[in-house]
């Protein structure tokens, strides 16, 4: 006589894994990527708050000026001080707190630093030398920018 027991005991072993398992393997290496890139964004990406504002905003334009779209919505910036959002250029000379550099157009630009200035380099400002290439972002004041950062570019 055979019991419940003994048919059980003699069926064949259910298989590790049924259809699922595939779809589940790939859903968590997508979530699990996702969360690693999240993380090293958070590591070792740019500060938000030196991000420039609006598409194409960090773009030099052939007058010299940016050119591309702005922070969205809001006015314009006062006409005294009208915010550059990254100007790119050859450092042509340096002078204490206040800096030259040339950008593609061939304008010269006077760059004003000051204690509040972040500057991102592998060493400290006074270690720029002539023929670097920086990126700089501040406020355009009566043709200089008061610097906001300052980083090099290789």
């Amino acid at each position: 006589m055979t019991t419940d027991l003994d048919t059980a005991l003699a069926a064949r072993p259910r298989p590790w894994r049924s259809r699922a398992t595939p779809w589940l393997a790939a859903a968590l290496l997508l979530v699990g990527g996702f969360a690693g890139g999240a993380q090293a964004q958070r590591a070792y990406g740019p500060d938000p708050a030196a991000a420039p504002a609006g598409r194409g905003a960090a773009i030099d334009g052939p007058a010299g000026g940016a050119r591309g779209g702005g922070a969205r919505g809001g006015g314009a910036a006062p006409p005294a001080a009208t915010a550059t959002p990254a100007t790119t250029g050859t450092v042509t000379d340096i002078d204490g707190d206040v800096m030259k550099i040339r950008r593609e157009s061939g304008e010269v630009v006077t760059v004003q630093t000051d204690d509040r200035t972040q500057v991102r380099l592998p060493g400290a400002l006074k270690d720029l030398r002539t023929g670097d290439t920086v990126v700089v972002t501040g406020n355009m004041q009566s043709g200089e920018i008061a610097a906001a950062t300052i980083t090099q570019q290789k």
